[in-house]
């Protein structure tokens, strides 16, 4: 297996006091991103497969009945995956690629050092013309690292894991891609859409409690990085759609009144029926796509959705370049 490359700036301090002050607050929260350990991405893929988690299967036939479209209209020599877990979406893409091309390079970039190993296994043998570079970091944090493409670079960021990331936060990881690419390169990024809400929240409630470890595997995270003593069986797994603000807002709520030390050794006491959140996932319009891409000077240049209008992929260029 390929050497894994680690872009990882280390924050250990910064992140401490990141932790003590979300934990402190009014409306308590935990970084998404531990909910992402090599556990997590495990538990994570096994979401991917159950019979409510419509994102996965619908997002992966949009690819298969367009990636000749979009390969055609990109002719990429690199692809580069923020996120990529096991990469099985993305074989697609490059199993059209390779018919089109001689070699191609794929990047695959993520938190986790079990998805990047994932992704290598699940692509390695695809075919010699295919090198499989891996890339450790985390996509805001680290992305200012990442060195641009040599030749047309296709960037993916499937998934709709930009539903993870508040207004601005999407904007600025947005920004950085497009200042990132070169005026040959593109960017297929996968988004969830607005619909009814018993299908969004059968997705993030399946009936095996898959997520339900996913979202408490958090605490366990934690607690081994910052030597905290969370208890799993203290919480309930919480998540319910916010129509207001068109979003999945992901929580752990607390089923008795308990304490934990904070990094700092100070006592926190959380009180019966108090939540965590740990994830949002927001569902986004065209409205509001629009202008997100407006703000991070991305131009579109197609859009690919299945026939219920679920789930969209969006091919962008950056404005930049005239």
């Amino acid at each position: 297996m390929n050497k894994i490359e680690n872009i990882s700036f280390n924050q250990n301090i910064s992140n401490e006091e990141n932790i003590i002050s979300l934990l402190k607050n009014k409306r308590k929260s935990l970084p998404t991103q531990y909910l992402y350990d090599d556990l997590g991405s495990k538990l994570f893929e096994k979401i991917c497969d159950t019979e409510e988690y419509y994102l996965t299967r619908t997002e992966k036939q949009i690819l298969e009945l367009n990636a000749s479209e979009i390969v055609n209209e990109v002719l990429p020599s690199e692809i580069f995956e923020f996120g990529s877990g096991s990469s099985k979406k993305t074989k697609t893409l490059i199993a059209k690629v390779l018919k089109k091309n001689k070699k191609l390079t794929y990047f695959s970039f993520d938190i986790s050092v079990k998805a990047l190993k994932m992704s290598y296994h699940e692509l390695d043998k695809i075919s010699e013309n295919l090198d499989v570079q891996l890339i450790k970091g985390d996509f805001n944090n680290d992305i200012k690292r990442i060195k641009k493409g040599k030749k047309n670079r296709l960037y993916l960021f499937l998934g709709s894991t930009l539903g993870n990331f508040n207004n601005k936060i999407a904007i600025n990881f947005l920004k950085n891609i497009a200042n990132l690419m070169n005026k040959e390169d593109s960017f297929l990024l996968g988004v969830d859409k607005v619909k009814d809400e018993k299908i969004i929240n059968s997705a993030y409630n399946d009936r095996k409690g898959i997520t339900k470890k996913f979202n408490k595997n958090i605490l366990n995270v934690i607690n081994k990085k910052y030597k905290l003593n969370f208890k799993e069986k203290n919480f309930l797994h919480n998540a319910k759609f916010n129509s207001e603000k068109s979003q999945i807002e992901m929580y752990l709520e607390s089923t008795v009144d308990h304490s934990i030390k904070l990094p700092n050794n100070e006592n926190l006491n959380i009180e019966k029926g108090e939540k965590i959140l740990t994830e949002i996932s927001r569902k986004f319009s065209e409205n509001t796509l629009s202008d997100l891409f407006s703000k991070a000077n991305l131009e579109i240049k197609k859009n690919y959705s299945d026939d219920k209008k679920y789930f969209s992929l969006y091919l962008l260029k950056s404005m930049k370049y005239p």
